[in-house]
């Protein structure tokens, strides 16, 4: 009976997750499942709480009421006789080892080259040896289509390419969900194509990902799942197919019209 639990858990579980900044209120009750293996893109205008939900995913960002579940383990919390308490940040710090994210902007070390960046998490983190490090590394830096950009400094490579490495660097440390917040959107229209390229492979080798996009196209062609956003709330979400198709809100209809 155990093992039918585990295998019916989702990865991620989202469960009336609100966030406050002062007394505004950015998520106003989200609940979203995220089973292993699949990729839910979350889309909607720009101001509707995309990616403060997904800084709350990885505890960046403190929910105010609801939980977010991830493996099981409530992120940032541990529950102690059915209560939940806050955990140090030592310890969210290991949580959050389980969770890669990338970012609008690349955050790579300005100092360090690409191969440094990529490893820099399994060799001050999981204390992982400076030889097995550098090869997952390499691996890693080729399966983005970098090997032969290892030696060069963020500055010597183009906004795709730094995100290619950012992208590698989460996947360094073997995460078990992939967090993408915009990753195309800080990028030149020439550049946007090989980033998710790179995306398209992570989801066909069965890599756990939510993505807050603007990418419609790659939405329909990746997701098994979309969820609109809209002021806080989650109005709608379905197979790509549905939303496309058919999207029932009012909201969900304005934006797919405006961005076809």
């Amino acid at each position: 009976m155990s093992s039918a639990i585990e295998t019916a858990r989702p990865l991620l579980r989202a469960a009336n997750v609100h966030k406050r900044y002062g007394g505004r209120e950015v998520l106003r009750g989200i609940d979203l499942q995220v089973s292993t293996g699949e990729v839910v893109c979350l889309l909607g205008p720009s101001g509707g709480g995309k990616s403060t939900f997904l800084r709350c995913i990885n505890h960046l960002e403190r929910v105010d009421e609801g939980v977010i579940w991830v493996d099981g383990l409530p992120v940032g919390y541990r529950l102690v006789n059915g209560k939940l308490h806050e955990l140090p940040e030592r310890e969210v710090a290991v949580q959050r080892r389980s969770v890669g994210m990338v970012f609008q902007r690349f955050n790579l070390f300005a100092n360090r080259t690409a191969l440094e960046n990529v490893i820099e998490g399994p060799l001050s983190v999981l204390g992982t040896p400076k030889r097995e490090a550098e090869e997952l590394g390499r691996e890693l830096l080729s399966s983005v289509g970098l090997l032969e950009w290892a030696g060069n400094y963020p500055a010597q490579l183009s906004g795709g390419q730094q995100q290619r490495v950012a992208i590698a660097r989460a996947l360094a440390m073997k995460p078990k969900l992939m967090l993408f917040d915009e990753p195309t959107s800080a990028l030149d229209p020439e550049l946007v194509g090989d980033v998710l390229r790179v995306m398209r492979e992570l989801a066909e080798g069965g890599m756990t990902m939510v993505i807050v996009t603007h990418e419609v196209g790659f939405a329909r062609d990746v997701a098994k799942k979309v969820a609109f956003m809209f002021d806080g709330r989650i109005v709608e979400q379905g197979a790509p197919k549905d939303i496309f198709a058919n999207p029932e809100h009012q909201r969900t209809q304005q934006f797919l019209a405006s961005v076809r």
